[in-house]
């Protein structure tokens, strides 16, 4: 459970929080569990703190560093997280539904089974992180970064990933149905196993990737030659 003069801190807004930190610099912040639906903490200095099973829907956390932190069960559904520090963050089983993620760094971090629908992407750094059995379905992920990312499993139906780089990213069992992927970057990615069906790639980059009879392509998809006819036109 969470410690409660944290709790108390945290809901006092960025300025109480910044103070304690600055005076508390080695004490790990316990917010576990702890309930700050909608709470103020824009900009805040929070490492490595605890926050897993946390109740933080609608919370004001842009440009927050919340690098290394424990988010795993945490509830972020209508959050915003824009431009946020969040390299290395755990977010198994976080829900993320319409979370703004715009421009935030995600590097290296864990969404193992992370639910993070209609969530606004766009620039999201999330080189090396791991994404097994995510859903990211239905949302905006233009010019995301998903360089040597693990997607095993992960959901992104009806995503837009137009301008996404995905290189030397695996994804066994991967659902990229219906998805917008044009111009999207692919070199040297393992995309056996994968399934891109009625997905648009017009444009994209398949140089030195791998696929086999497992990958499932759109009908008439060439990844050898994808710059001529989009499959979807």
């Amino acid at each position: 459970m969470a410690n409660q003069e944290h709790v108390k801190l945290a809901s006092s807004g960025p300025d109480a929080l910044d103070n304690w930190r600055e005076n508390n610099p080695d004490v790990q912040l316990d917010l576990e569990e702890a309930n700050l639906s909608g709470v103020n903490l824009a900009g805040t200095k929070i490492r490595n703190a605890n926050l897993k099973g946390a109740n933080l829907t609608g919370a004001r956390l842009n440009r927050a560093n919340l690098a290394g932190a424990d988010l795993s069960g945490v509830d972020l559904s209508e959050a915003d997280l824009g431009q946020a520090g969040m390299s290395g963050v755990n977010l198994t089983s976080a829900n993320l539904t319409n979370v703004n993620l715009f421009w935030a760094d995600m590097k290296g971090a864990v969404l193992k089974d992370a639910v993070v629908r209609h969530c606004r992407m766009n620039r999201v750094n999330l080189i090396g992180a791991d994404l097994t059995a995510a859903d990211f379905s239905q949302s905006n992920m233009i010019e995301a970064d998903l360089r040597n990312a693990n997607l095993t499993n992960a959901r992104f139906q009806s995503t837009n990933m137009n301008g996404a780089d995905l290189s030397r990213a695996v994804m066994p069992g991967a659902d990229f149905n219906l998805a917008m992927i044009r111009d999207s970057m692919w070199i040297a990615t393992d995309v056996r196993g994968a399934s891109f069906l009625q997905a648009s790639l017009h444009r994209s980059d398949f140089t030195f990737a791998k696929w086999d009879d497992t990958t499932k392509f759109p009908d008439s998809f060439d990844p050898e030659d994808t710059g001529h006819k989009d499959v979807n036109e």
